[in-house]
């Protein structure tokens, strides 16, 4: 199977780095969910603030990956 992405650059700048950094978002969220899943499992509780701790957590990992976001 071959695919064939055109962009219109500089326009579509933001659609052609998801296209070329999907494999990365794909290991971020994977990397996310084996964490929250961890946590789950073993009863571990996160930080009195769900929502701060998921983000702290978000953009550790994203900082590992070298993935920004837009």
């Amino acid at each position: 199977m071959k695919a064939t992405l055109v962009f219109a650059l500089p326009e579509e700048a933001d659609d052609h780095r998801a296209a070329l950094e999907g494999h990365l978002w794909r290991e971020v969220v994977l990397e996310l969910d084996r964490e929250l899943r961890n946590v789950a499992k073993h009863g571990e509780e996160p930080a009195a603030n769900h929502a701060a701790w998921a983000r702290e957590l978000l953009y550790r990992i994203l900082d590992e990956s070298g993935v920004q976001l837009p």
